[in-house]
C-alpha cells in the first residue's frame, strides 16, 4: 500500500505541475501550431536504457532481428508500453569492484539483456550466462546522459574485467563498408564474456534497407539535440530485438500503462490525465481530429464500461500495427474492435 500511495502521489504532483505549466503557457503561440489545446508532458525519461539483441556461455540465447529487415513504412515511435520491471541487482559477484560509471553501463546492458529473454521461461533465465545483442553506442550514451566518449571509456573498463566483450560490425553499402552498430556480449552470471564466430556471421541488420527507410540511430541524436528526447529503456530493448523505432518529437512519451490505473485515480485528477493520454494517442496515430474520441474511450474505462486491461491491449496492438504500416485508419479499427466486444458482452 505504501508503494501504491507513493505512485499516485507522484502522478498527482506531475499532473498538477503540468496543469500549472499549461495555465502559464495558455496564451503562448508556441502551444500547438494548429491552435489546438494539445499539451505535452514536461518530463524527460529517467537515465537507464538499452541497445540491439542476443545471449551465450553457460548458455547463449539469440533474438531474431531478421524478421524486421523489410521495413517498408517505419513511422515514428512505438512508446508507452507497460513499464519494464526495475533493474535487478547484478547476479553473484559479476559486478564486484567496478567503478560507478562503468557499473551504470553494465547494469543498463544487463537489463537490456534480461528484457530480450522470453518472459516466463525460468529455465532459460537460469541457464543463460551471456547475452549478445547489437545496439548503437550513441543511443546508450543518450539514455545514460553522457557523451559517446564516456560510454567508450566505461566499456573499456568492463572489457578489461571480462564483464563485456564488444566489436563494431560493418556492412558493404554502395561499394563501401559502413558500421552497422556495436555488438555487445554481456555477462549475466560470473564468468568471462566472449564473442564467437556465430555472433559475427549472424545477420543482425540490413543497413541498406534501414538507410533507404531513414531508420537510423542518428534520428535519436537529432531528436535529443532539437527536442531533448532521449531513448528510453523500452526503446533500447526494442532496438536490441531488431525493432528500430524512431523518436516521437511531436509529444513527450506518455506511458499507456496509466490506462490500467484510471479506475483508481482521484476524480479531480481524471480530466487532466485523460486529456494527456488522449492527446498523446491522437498525435501518435496521426489522428488529431479524434482526440475527443480517445478521451471518450478512456472515460468509458473510468465508468467501468470497458475493462482497462482490454482497452490497453487493443491500443498497444493498434499502435504496433499502425507503426508497422498494417493499419491505415486506426480509429475505425478501434471502433470495430470495441463494437465486437459490446456485441459479445450482450450475447453472453
Amino acid at each position: 500500500m505504501k508503494n501504491e500511495k507513493t505512485f499516485f502521489q507522484e502522478l498527482y504532483e506531475a499532473l498538477e505541475a503540468e496543469e500549472t505549466r499549461d495555465n502559464t503557457d495558455a496564451a503562448s503561440p508556441t502551444r500547438g501550431s494548429d491552435g489546438s489545446d494539445a499539451f505535452l508532458v514536461a518530463t524527460n525519461p529517467p537515465p537507464g536504457g538499452g541497445a540491439e539483441n542476443r545471449v551465450q556461455e553457460g548458455f547463449t540465447y539469440k533474438g531474431s532481428p531478421m524478421g524486421w529487415f523489410l521495413q517498408e513504412t517505419p513511422k515514428a515511435t512505438l512508446v508507452g508500453a507497460p513499464p519494464l520491471p526495475p533493474a535487478k541487482p547484478p547476479v553473484g559477484n559479476v559486478c564486484q569492484a567496478v567503478q560507478d560509471g562503468p557499473q551504470r553501463l553494465l547494469e543498463l546492458l544487463q537489463e537490456i539483456g534480461r528484457s530480450t529473454l522470453p518472459f516466463g521461461n525460468r529455465e532459460l533465465w537460469r541457464k543463460v550466462g551471456t547475452v549478445v545483442f547489437m545496439v548503437p553506442l550513441e543511443m546508450l550514451a543518450l539514455n545514460l546522459g553522457v557523451t559517446r566518449q564516456t560510454v567508450h571509456a566505461w566499456k573499456k573498463v568492463l572489457e578489461k574485467k571480462g564483464l563485456v566483450a564488444t566489436d563494431v560490425l560493418r556492412e558493404k553499402v554502395n561499394g563501401e563498408y559502413r558500421a552497422i552498430g556495436t555488438l555487445w556480449a554481456v555477462r549475466l552470471r560470473p564468468g568471462k564474456a566472449r564473442l564467437t564466430l556465430d555472433d559475427y556471421i549472424y545477420p543482425w541488420r540490413n543497413l541498406a534497407a534501414d538507410i533507404s527507410n531513414g531508420v537510423l540511430s542518428y534520428n535519436w541524436v537529432k531528436a535529443y539535440e532539437e527536442k531533448g528526447v532521449r531513448p528510453t529503456l523500452d526503446v533500447l530493448v526494442l532496438w536490441a530485438q531488431g525493432k528500430r523505432v524512431m523518436p516521437n518529437t511531436k509529444t513527450v512519451a506518455v506511458d499507456l500503462g496509466l490506462i490500467l490505473v484510471l479506475p483508481e485515480v482521484e476524480r479531480s485528477k481524471l480530466p487532466a490525465l485523460i486529456t494527456l493520454i488522449a492527446t498523446y494517442l491522437a498525435d501518435l496515430l496521426d489522428d488529431h481530429r479524434s482526440r475527443r474520441f480517445y478521451a471518450g474511450l478512456l472515460w468509458s474505462v473510468v465508468r467501468g464500461e470497458v475493462p482497462a486491461p482490454y482497452l490497453f491491449a487493443v491500443l498497444v496492438r493498434t499502435i504496433r500495427d499502425y507503426t508497422e504500416g498494417y493499419l491505415a485508419r486506426p480509429g475505425a479499427y478501434l471502433v470495430k474492435t470495441l463494437k465486437t466486444l459490446k456485441e459479445d458482452s450482450s450475447v453472453a
